[in-house]
């Protein structure tokens, strides 16, 4: 920053001097006029620029996507299971039942303050808690006390439909569940698994008798301190065929600590300091090509 300071601190100097030379001294509304298009382009592409990185490395623009719209039209809650998936001996995976997440039974009992009794561990905000569903039907006062688990058989199907829609983040080198080495020891280490899931199904159905399933869970560590997290909602057909995928969400969350400082509004402020920087020796540079335009003219 130094560095880049002082090379606009000698342009500015430069330029100066080309202007007094060039004996042309431009009127303040006009030096203000061009400083302030350019300043204001500058904030507006850096503005499309922090939401281009929001979006790519939070997986939002603004903010993270509220629940599915159909889920407004559940009546009945049909099961409510935790889950977590297992790699099995020949590399596929499958969920089982994980009674270990306490939550669900929070919410049936009905206790106050769910927001913070639940909530996945991983960060301190509903976005990426799994249990948001369960939040957003105990509210509506559509949860009931006690569900039974989903069958085994179509337990045991859910990860492939998952994997099939191809929206499930695999994770660069190392957090993948694969074997890389270590570039210091050379030891082969894996840092995580970004494919082991962990989180919630439902079954609901609407007052149609439509049913559906909904899945909500958190991914392993896809790259330092990065996680992911899934929402999944299949219409299920009534002659028990292959469920439908109608609706998906799918963002990231930091649990470093510092993920504030790649909120989208943050980005754009640097981009707006950085901005007004620059828009000052592009400022001197236009007036110069305008100099240099008017003597092409004159002679």
């Amino acid at each position: 920053m130094e560095t880049l300071l002082v090379v606009i601190t000698v342009f500015y100097v430069i330029s100066l001097f080309i202007l007094m030379k060039n004996n042309y001294h431009p009127k303040p509304f006009s030096i203000i006029l061009t400083f302030l298009l350019t300043f204001g382009s500058s904030v507006f592409v850096g503005f499309l620029a922090a939401t281009f990185i929001s979006k790519s490395y939070w997986g939002y623009h603004f903010n993270p996507p509220g629940l599915p719209q159909k889920i407004e039209e559940f009546e009945k809650i049909r099961s409510i299971t935790p889950i977590s998936s297992i790699k099995k001996n020949d590399d596929s995976r499958i969920f089982k039942i994980d009674t270990s997440n306490s939550c669900i039974k929070e919410i049936q009992s009905g206790i106050e303050n769910l927001t913070t009794s639940c909530g996945t561990g991983k960060c301190n905000t509903e976005y990426c808690d799994n249990a948001r569903i369960l939040l957003s039907m105990s509210e509506k006062g559509k949860l009931p006390k006690k569900t039974p688990y989903i069958s085994q058989d179509l337990l045991n199907s859910l990860y492939n439909h998952l994997e099939e829609s191809e929206l499930l983040y695999k994770g660069e080198p190392g957090y993948n569940g694969e074997l890389i080495s270590d570039a210091n020891s050379g030891d082969l280490i894996s840092k995580a698994d970004g494919k082991r899931l962990q989180g919630i199904v439902v079954e609901a159905e609407d007052k149609n008798k439509q049913p559906y399933l909904f899945i909500a869970v958190n991914g392993g560590q896809v790259s330092n301190d990065h996680y992911p997290y899934y929402e999944f909602l299949f219409e299920v057909p009534k002659n028990n065929s292959t469920p439908k995928l109608i609706a998906n969400n799918r963002f990231f969350y930091d649990i470093a600590g510092f993920e504030v400082i790649f909120v989208w509004y943050f980005i754009w402020i640097f981009f707006i300091v950085i901005s007004f920087i620059i828009s000052i020796p592009i400022t001197f540079l236009v007036i110069q090509i305008k100099v240099y335009l008017k003597s092409q003219t004159t002679n």
